[in-house]
C-alpha cells in the first residue's frame, strides 16, 4: 500500500510517502506561515524523488489539528482534494496523537502539548500498549487517556495531578511514575508545569519531539488495517477555538452597530472517564456547525 501523509499543523511541517514496510521519502522542515505555498511543492518533489506518481497512491493521511488555524486547514484541504480526486481512502489523525506517538519507547504516561497562544496549551494524555508477534516484532498501540484539552499550564498540571493516580496508580502504593511532556512547548510553559508538578513532570527535548509524517503514516496504516477511514466530504479540522479575528470597530456603524462576535469558544476541562475523542460544549457546537467548510 502506498500512502501519502501530510502534516502542516504548526510552523513545523512534514510530508512522507510510505508503504507498510518502508519509507520512500520524507521532508520535515520549518514552514513558518508559508503552508499553502510550500506544501504542494514538497509533495511534487517527494513524488519525483521517489519515482512514484500521485496516481499510484492507495491512501492519504492528514493531521487534523489542533494547531495553527491556517496550517491545519491547508493540509486537510489538500488531503481531502487528493483523496476525492483519486477516489482513495482518507484517514484523519489528531496532531496530538502524532506528537505522542513519537515517544513510543517511553513506558509511562505521556502528555502531548502544543502552544495555543494566549498563555494556553493544547494537550492530551496517553499511554502505550504493545504486543509481540510470533516473529518477535513489537507492535505499539496508542491509548488516549484524556480528551483533547485547551488549558493554561497551571490548569493542565492540576488536572494531571488529579487523574494520574487513576491512570497509572497501583493499589497500595503512594508514589506515582512521572509523566513525560512532549511537543512544541515554550520555556515559560515548561517552567510553569515544573513548578506545578515538581518531579512528576519530565520533558522531551525539542528535536526528540519533532513531528514526522512517517509517524502519522504509521498511525493511519493501523486504522486502514481495520477499515477505519474518513469521508473526504465531511472530514473537518479539529479547532479548539475560533481564529483570532475580530470585527472591525470602524465598520460597526455600517453593520448596524452590533457587538463584535465572540472570537473564542473554549472547551471545558474533561479528563478521565469520558468518551475518547469527543468534544463537548462550545467546541461540539462549533464542529457541528462547521467551523470551516472545504
Amino acid at each position: 500500500m502506498l500512502l501519502l501523509a501530510l502534516d502542516t499543523s504548526t510552523r513545523q511541517a512534514s510530508v512522507a510517502l510510505c508503504t507498510e514496510r518502508e519509507i520512500l521519502g520524507e521532508y520535515t522542515w520549518y514552514v513558518g506561515n508559508n503552508h499553502s505555498v510550500e506544501l504542494l511543492e514538497r509533495i511534487q518533489r517527494l513524488s519525483g524523488d521517489s519515482g512514484r506518481t500521485l496516481a499510484e497512491l492507495d491512501a492519504v493521511a492528514v493531521s487534523t489539528g489542533p494547531g495553527s488555524f491556517n496550517g491545519v486547514r491547508v493540509a486537510v484541504a489538500s488531503a481531502k482534494s487528493l483523496a476525492f480526486a483519486l477516489g482513495k481512502p482518507l484517514v484523519g489523525v489528531g496532531t496530538l496523537d502524532v506528537v505522542a506517538a513519537q515517544q513510543e519507547q517511553w513506558q509511562g504516561p505521556i502528555c502531548a502539548v502544543l502552544e495555543a497562544g494566549r498563555g494556553e496549551l493544547y494537550a492530551a494524555c496517553y499511554q502505550f500498549e504493545f504486543q509481540v508477534d510470533n516473529t518477535g516484532n513489537i507492535r505499539y498501540s496508542l491509548l488516549r487517556l484524556s480528551d483533547y484539552e485547551l488549558l493554561s499550564p497551571q490548569q493542565l498540571g492540576s488536572e494531571i495531578q488529579e487523574y494520574l493516580p487513576v491512570w497509572v496508580g497501583v493499589a497500595g502504593e503512594r508514589e506515582l511514575a512521572p509523566i513525560l511532556f512532549c511537543g512544541e512547548i515554550s520555556a515559560t510553559s515548561q517552567q510553569a508545569l515544573r513548578e506545578q508538578m515538581q518531579e512528576l513532570a519530565l520533558f522531551a527535548g525539542g528535536l526528540q519531539s519533532t513531528r514526522h509524517a512517517a509517524t502519522l503514516a504509521q498511525l493511519a496504516l493501523q486504522r486502514l488495517e481495520s477499515g477505519d477511514v474518513d469521508n473526504p466530504l465531511s472530514l473537518e479540522p479539529l479547532y479548539m477555538r475560533r481564529p483570532s479575528i475580530t470585527a472591525s470597530t470602524r465598520k460597526q456603524p455600517l453593520l448596524g452597530g452590533g457587538k463584535p462576535a465572540e472570537t473564542e469558544a473554549q472547551s471545558q476541562p474533561r479528563m478521565a472517564g469520558q468518551v475518547p475523542g469527543s468534544v463537548s460544549g462550545p467546541n461540539q457546537k462549533e464542529r457541528e456547525e462547521g467551523a470551516l467548510r472545504h
